[in-house]
């Protein structure tokens, strides 16, 4: 005989079993299409943010890096100038850049949409520079080290030097290409080279425009039975090596003026001079190889020795 009851006391735990059954089928389901609190997007922290408009100091790396690629896919620089001013930054902005030793450097917009890619992309959508990462010589003349290209500096930033940057900013530089000039010993050749790189010091031309640095000192007359005969052809070099950026045409630079004081910097709290990639045309055998710089009062062109320490001012794009 059955205990009374015994039929409902089946039919709910058939109908609980069924829910149990539903639920996780269901949950199986959400899962599976990506949806609900166990997707890829919500797990963690929670999902993705979108990416919103802030200031320069306020983004993270990565999001700098998406507001970069925003600026690059203009089709225009005035339209690259309205993205960036839409995203909140602007030439001229300046963060603080910590690096990886301690030290506490300065990031600055020169320019917008200005620098070619190495992949052949286009442009890059942000030209920063760094205020000095480290003290350091440009080459040794004995080792040959005459050019950007060849010199020691150069090597360094593509490797100890990029690990200065703090974590998640050099993984999302972007490679660009950069023009130097070189000559002979005796002035009797220019040569034009193209280099690829994600870290570079600026030339003089990028800083302070066009550059008449020869012609300023020696004229442009052709002189005979001198060493130097035509001396533009020396200041035509240095001002193959890119258009200034907006950053410093704005401020007045030029190779014989700084009227807002931009180009004097520190490191370490002290004033140092610092490089440009520029090589001097023409160096003599006496001298050695000679490299453009800005001098520690921060005017803006002085020469001294490649093995001479000065002050690291990287360019770097986005």
């Amino acid at each position: 005989m059955r205990e009374r009851g015994g039929g409902c006391l089946t039919a709910l735990l058939v109908a609980l079993s069924l829910a149990v059954v539903a639920i996780g089928g269901g949950a199986l389901y959400l899962v599976m299409t990506e949806q609900g609190p166990f997707s890829r997007e919500a797990v963690g922290s929670g999902a993705a943010q979108p990416l919103e408009p802030k200031t320069f100091s306020e983004y993270d790396w990565d999001e700098l890096a998406q507001v970069a690629d925003k600026i690059a896919e203009a089709e225009s620089d005035e339209e690259a100038q309205r993205v960036a001013s839409q995203w909140g930054i602007e030439v001229g902005d300046v963060r603080a850049l910590p690096l990886a030793d301690g030290r506490q450097a300065t990031l600055t917009v020169v320019g917008i949409r200005c620098d070619e890619r190495s992949d052949g992309e286009g442009l890059a959508g942000l030209t920063l520079m760094t205020s000095p990462i480290a003290l350091r010589a440009m080459g040794d003349s004995a080792a040959g080290e005459g050019t950007w290209e060849t010199s020691s500096l150069r090597r360094w930033l593509a490797s100890d030097g990029a690990d200065l940057l703090p974590e998640g900013l050099a993984e999302r530089v972007v490679s660009v290409r950069k023009t130097s000039s070189s000559m002979s010993v005796t002035g009797d050749e220019t040569t034009l080279v193209t280099t690829d790189d994600a870290l570079w010091l600026f030339s003089v031309s990028e800083v302070c425009g066009q550059v008449d640095l020869f012609v300023r000192e020696y004229g442009d007359d052709v002189r005979a039975r001198t060493f130097y005969v035509d001396y533009t052809r020396y200041d035509q070099a240095l001002s193959s090596e890119g258009e200034q950026y907006p950053l410093f045409a704005r401020e007045g630079v030029s190779v014989v003026s700084d009227p807002s004081g931009m180009l004097e910097l520190t490191y370490g709290g002290a004033p140092t001079s610092w490089w440009y990639r520029s090589a001097q045309p023409a160096p003599s055998d006496e001298s050695g190889y000679m490299f453009y710089q800005v001098m520690e009062s921060g005017y803006p062109t002085t020469v001294a020795p490649a093995g001479q320490e000065s002050g690291v001012v990287v360019g770097l794009c986005l």
